[in-house]
């Protein structure tokens, strides 16, 4: 009897041990039920957040793509009007050059410049101090040829002008080239194409040189720079020209250049010290940066360009048997040195290589 109870004892505890665990089960099966669908509803509504900003997006991107297509349409209808612009201003300014520009034979004949001559340029200190239509560099030799501290020079007058000597590309600057100083430009051009002179002044030197420039012409310009267009095809000019902005001096070639073909080496200086010309000049625009030109130690940073040989200055009463004589030499040495004649005259303050 007593073991009766006793397993009917263990048996009602079992029973209910097990009711309980079943009904923990259904606690928890019910508990994940809800959380699922907690998480679906918050997919659903991610989904749905989703799907509105694709929306979104893909409006905006309409939009932009249609923006873009717009403002591409414009800036292609305002470069199409730049380049018509630019096309324009090159022709007037070819029939401005065309209108204005004397002829070749004009410029040989010296007409056109004997009507300048009666601004009596040649009477100016800028074209006597240290003038010499044989030296290249007759700065060089001046003891007093320092560079100051600040000089303002004016490039650009209404009455004299201003012009680019030719519109080509600049393949080589000026500064250090394979362990040298390039002391100029080197001008794209091809072979018997225009050169202009840039500003008013005298041609110094026309002349060729076997030194590297070939045919080259110098201008000394009322404000005091030089301006050097070397390696030409053809000259016609000749020193003490006068010439005023935009004249026709020369064509383009490979005079004393093989290597590089057709090109215009350009420089420009001040008492032999070179210096930068796009400093002044916009190459990629063809125009003129500014109408002054502060001279200064940092702009000159070139040396004078040094020439070897010994010089003679020309004094009242010198003649070139005298100097052949003084300086045991010959007047033929002396005119081959000097690019003279035996009938030159020669001028007082003139530079002339004794050797």
């Amino acid at each position: 009897m007593v073991k009766f109870k006793v397993l009917l004892v263990l048996s009602f505890s079992v029973n209910f041990c097990f009711a309980q665990i079943k009904i923990g089960f259904l606690g928890l099966d019910f508990n994940k039920s809800k959380q699922i669908d907690i998480l679906n509803e918050r997919i659903d509504s991610l989904n749905a957040v989703i799907s509105d900003n694709r929306k979104s997006h893909t409006k905006i991107t309409h939009e932009l793509d249609s923006t873009l297509n717009t403002t591409t349409q414009e800036l292609f209808e305002i470069k199409s009007i730049l380049k018509n612009y630019q096309d324009t201003v090159k022709v007037l300014k070819k029939q401005l050059y065309d209108i204005t520009t004397p002829s070749d034979s004009t410029l040989m004949n010296g007409e056109y410049n004997d009507d300048i001559a009666s601004e009596k340029w040649s009477e100016m200190d800028v074209f006597i101090e240290n003038w010499s239509t044989t030296n290249l560099f007759p700065y060089v030799y001046t003891k007093n040829n320092k560079i100051p501290n600040s000089l303002n020079i004016t490039l650009f007058k209404y009455d004299s002008g201003f012009a680019i000597p030719f519109e080509g590309n600049v393949f080589s600057g000026f500064g250090m080239r394979r362990g040298r100083m390039h002391k100029g430009l080197d001008i794209k051009l091809q072979r018997h194409d225009t050169v202009r002179a840039c500003m008013a002044g005298i041609v110094r030197f026309a002349s060729y040189n076997s030194g590297g420039f070939g045919n080259i012409i110098i201008i000394r310009h009322l404000n005091g720079l030089e301006t050097y267009y070397a390696h030409l095809q053809k000259m016609v000019v000749k020193p003490n020209d006068m010439i005023r902005a935009g004249d026709f001096i020369g064509t383009g070639g490979t005079s004393g250049t093989k290597r590089t073909g057709p090109h215009l080496h350009f420089e420009c200086r001040w008492k032999d010290y070179p210096l930068d010309p796009r400093l002044f000049i916009d190459y990629t625009k063809f125009e003129l940066k500014r109408d002054t030109l502060l001279i200064n130690p940092k702009v000159l940073r070139a040396k004078p360009t040094p020439t070897r040989g010994k010089y003679h200055t020309i004094k009242s009463g010198d003649t070139l048997y005298g100097l052949a004589l003084r300086y045991k030499t010959s007047v033929s040495r002396l005119c081959k040195l000097n690019g003279l004649k035996k009938t030159s005259t020669l001028r007082i303050n003139q530079k002339i290589r004794i050797r």
